[in-house]
């Protein structure tokens, strides 16, 4: 969360309410609340699938998004070498584009 509420010191004793309306405090927490939404790695893992395709998405499947770094395990080792050699940076291109609150340094294809 980037916005914290800040706590009413101990023994306050000002002019001020200490009190704190609901219409300051619902912004500051649905904010968190969608960036903590945006940051899961169940929304890469779906736009991995969208990127592929529903063909495609059955060969291969991703499995972890962690550190910027995506898992995915591919059926076959031809395919493997397809996705590292030539469709690499495009996916990640799309990824990047799909995906603009996360950091992608990496794609890892495993046979599995």
């Amino acid at each position: 969360m980037s916005h914290r509420i800040k706590r009413i010191p101990f023994g306050y004793d000002g002019p001020l309410p200490t009190g704190r309306t609901l219409q300051r405090l619902l912004p500051k927490i649905l904010e968190g609340i969608d960036e903590t939404q945006e940051q899961q790695p169940n929304v890469v893992l779906e736009a991995f699938q969208q990127i592929l395709g529903t063909e495609l998405s059955k060969i291969a499947v991703a499995k972890s998004f962690a550190d910027g770094v995506l898992y995915v395990a591919v059926k076959n080792s031809t395919f493997l070498s397809v996705l590292h050699m030539q469709e690499k940076g495009r996916i990640l291109s799309q990824l990047r584009v799909k995906c603009p609150k996360h950091r992608f340094n990496n794609i890892v294809f495993r046979v599995g």
